[in-house]
């Protein structure tokens, strides 16, 4: 009985508590209802207090109910666009800033924020009316100088962005921000003393500006004057002792010269200085993960868990670092960790679907991806791994969308910028690839990377001096990075300038003597100045020295194939795959040995080993189907050229093939012509593809069509038998007799051979 009242007491006084706040509630309404002036100014000022606390979507909800009772509130209006903003909400923004600037057309915070989603969306045009409205309303708006400098600057107008950083200059003279702008963009102009003495003017009226002497530093990087780099960022260290910013950036340095024991102890002051930092564990740890050396980013992300155990964003980091080094079983525990069917983080949602394509679930992958979208559209990492995804898939197009996407929300990140650029060059769309690397370049001048990335392009549009260029500044970034030269090398191999080449390929191996690149460029370069000799004893010297290296037997047999050296070539690949039977090229070069021997059964084989390692690698699948097809398997071909097009719709001599194979099977000729027309368009200029085309179209009866075609080939290449058969046999189809049988007599002259020789000798039997 005693329990029963107590917990009756305890229900009566949970009844009145719960009617006292509905009392409140409906007394706080009838007052919103009698008042809507104070009402709507309540619900604004509870908005603000919620935006102080960051909880934007309880504080855009008052602002909405603000706007409920007073639509024309412009100051609800303008605070809801921040709190969506705040969001990334970027759509809900650009409405609630539409109708604030349509209540208030002189509401220039509100045109500001509206011009930079302009920028951000690549509106350039109607960014820069934003800007000079606001400028005319208020000739010393320094936001609306950098908003129409940034549009100039992203039309190429550099000259005219310049002028409106000078300005912000003299607006903000005690900015640091105004003279790194300001200096970024002398650096592209090439006006290198002006943007050092903004740079340095930077950290001189604010020497608490940890960015100042970051970017000063990185200036000095790029001309090569690592001392004065790394004197600049001591400076900062000792004005912002507990800035974890510098000693990261010295350690970069220091690291790009070799100097990884001297990085290691810069880091590891500021690991003990800020011993129980989860920040500091995860900005170290990133640190290692960029670099690839992950056991150390690994120790650090534990050290910063073991800090903070409840602190999710380093089990994502930690997560994300399994995910590259390929441990998904680890990866999987850490995501069972975070991942709740509440969970809303994109972050853990993206490692989810991230882990799903490391087990091999694309497809998953791709629906988990497409799920968080419409819920979170608006975050760039989304699409820029389900870009990812679909390149998994060989959805090249697909890929490019979700980058395209990334890089409209993310103008600024390198990363994607990179990527888009990267994937343009695979696609062979170069000038793409030119626009979204420089830009890249001039978010990072300082990252060799994007450097590397823009001087491979140069190169592939012929444009050598300014690959080279590129070449040299990551050069001067990284000193002691023998890549760098043996990309520099490869540049005078193109334009025939050996001795440079072989100067350049000496110096990477000084620097790295297991470059195996450099090694094989340096054996090429030998044997195409004539010179085989020095190549065989310069890599017998370093199989010797690293026997069991396979990489250095691989090179070593891929040159006696080149010099026709077979035997010895097939006992080096064998002692290559030996070691590591997990190469493709290994398997490739082998399969090359035996095709050049004749015994095509175990070259097929080989490539078949290869496969299994590379099952996406079009060119190859495309050389077995050339190989089945020498053998008069047909059938077999056909598999191989069809497996190759579903990964690459794009790939012209593989719709070239089976467009033959068709033409030769007489069935699928409407599909036949199809896939000619898409190889001829790929590819105009081979006339192996353009006689496909109009084998196809004679075979179709379409002899009209099919004649310029195959006169084309006859011009370029006179001397091949096939290419005056099938003219040949167009020009009787038209009717033209006399023609017809020059060109199958100069076919039979020109040995033509099986089933096409018999074709020809009757076809001569009938004009005869």
């Amino acid at each position: 009985m005693e329990n029963q009242a107590k917990l009756m007491q305890r229900g009566c006084r949970q009844l009145i508590a719960k009617s006292a706040l509905l009392l409140l509630l409906l007394l706080s309404l009838s007052g919103c209802s009698t008042d809507p002036e104070k009402g709507k100014v309540k619900f604004l000022e509870s908005g603000k207090r919620y935006m102080q606390k960051n909880k934007y979507q309880e504080a855009a909800i008052q602002f909405q109910n603000a706007l409920k009772l007073d639509p024309r509130y412009t100051e609800a209006s303008y605070e809801l666009a921040q709190a969506e903003l705040a969001q990334h909400q970027w759509r809900q923004a650009f409405v609630a800033l539409e109708h604030t600037i349509d209540l208030d057309p002189t509401r220039l915070d509100a045109r500001l924020d509206r011009a930079r989603l302009f920028l951000a969306a690549r509106e350039f045009s109607r960014a820069q009316e934003e800007a000079r409205f606001v400028l005319q309303k208020d000739p010393r708006n320094a936001a609306a100088y950098q908003l129409y400098g940034a549009t100039m600057v992203a039309t190429g107008q550099n000259e005219k962005a310049q002028e409106a950083f000078v300005k912000i200059v003299e607006l903000l003279p005690n900015d640091p921000s105004s003279y790194i702008n300001l200096a970024f963009l002398e650096i592209s102009l090439h006006q290198f003393d002006d943007a050092e003495r903004h740079l340095r003017r930077a950290t001189e009226v604010d020497p608490r500006s940890i960015q100042a002497y970051t970017d000063l530093a990185s200036f000095y990087r790029l001309k090569g004057d690592v001392a004065r780099a790394d004197q600049v960022l001591q400076n900062g260290i000792s004005q912002n002792a507990n800035s974890p910013e510098l000693y990261i950036a010295r350690a970069d340095l220091l690291y790009s010269q070799q100097k990884n024991q001297e990085a290691a102890e810069v880091l590891g002051k500021l690991g003990s200085q800020q011993l129980n930092s989860a920040e500091v564990a995860m900005a170290i740890g990133d640190f290692y993960f960029q670099r690839k050396e992950n056991i150390q980013a690994l120790r650090e992300y534990q050290r910063g868990i073991e800090s903070a155990p409840k602190n999710v964003e380093i089990r994502k980091r930690m997560e994300d670092l399994c995910l590259v080094m390929g441990d998904t079983q680890k990866a999987a525990e850490l995501d069972r960790a975070v991942l709740t069917p509440k969970t809303k983080d994109p972050f853990i949602l993206l490692n989810h679907a991230r882990l799903l394509m490391a087990q091999g679930k694309q497809d998953e992958a791709i629906a988990n991806l497409q799920a968080v979208i419409k819920d979170i559209s608006d975050l760039p990492q989304i699409h820029y791994f389900l870009a990812v995804a679909y390149l998994q898939k060989g959805s090249k197009e697909q890929a490019k969308a979700q980058l395209e996407e990334a890089s409209r929300m993310a103008p600024d990140q390198a990363d994607i910028l990179n990527s888009l650029a990267d994937l343009h060059f695979q696609q062979r769309d170069f000038d793409l690839a030119q626009q979204d690397a420089e830009r890249s370049t001039r978010l990072r001048p300082a990252d060799k990377f994007t450097r590397l990335l823009l001087g491979r392009i140069y190169v592939q549009q012929g444009k050598m001096d300014l690959a080279r260029e590129q070449f040299s500044i990551a050069q001067k970034l990284a000193p002691n990075d023998s890549t760098i030269r043996t990309q520099m090398a490869q540049t005078y191999v193109l334009e025939h300038a050996l001795p440079a080449a072989e100067k350049e390929l000496s110096a990477a191996l000084q620097l790295n003597p297991r470059d195996h690149e450099a090694l094989g460029d340096l054996a090429d370069v030998w044997v195409a100045s004539k010179q085989p000799a020095r190549a065989f004893e310069r890599l017998k010297q370093y199989v010797n020295t690293y026997p069991d290296d396979a990489q250095g037997h691989l090179i070593l047999g891929s040159l006696n194939l080149a010099t026709k050296n077979y035997v010895l070539a097939r006992t080096e690949l064998e002692r290559s795959i030996e070691l590591d039977s997990n190469q493709a090229s290994a398997h490739l070069q082998l399969g090359k040995v035996y095709q050049e021997l004749g015994q095509s059964d175990a070259s097929i084989q080989e490539f078949e080993k290869a496969l299994a390692l590379q099952p996406r690698f079009v060119p190859l699948l495309v050389m077995v189907g050339n190989l089945y097809l020498d053998k008069g398997d047909v059938e077999n071909a056909r598999v191989y050229f069809e497996k190759a097009l579903a990964i690459d719709p794009d790939f012209a001599i593989a719709a070239g093939n089976l467009a033959w194979v068709y033409a030769q099977q007489g069935s699928n000729l409407d599909a036949a012509l199809i896939l000619a027309q898409h190889a001829k368009q790929l590819m105009p200029q081979i006339p192996s593809i353009t006689d496909t085309l109009g084998w196809v179209m004679y075979k179709k009866g379409i002899y009209v069509s099919a004649l310029p075609l195959l006169q084309e080939c006859v011009e370029k290449e006179p001397k091949s038998a096939l290419y005056r058969y099938h003219l040949g046999m167009t020009l009787l189809g038209l009717g033209e007799k006399t023609k017809a049988k020059t060109q199958l007599i100069a076919a039979r002259h020109l040995e033509l051979t099986g089933e096409d020789a018999k074709t020809a000798d009757q076809a001569l039997g009938t004009l005869n």
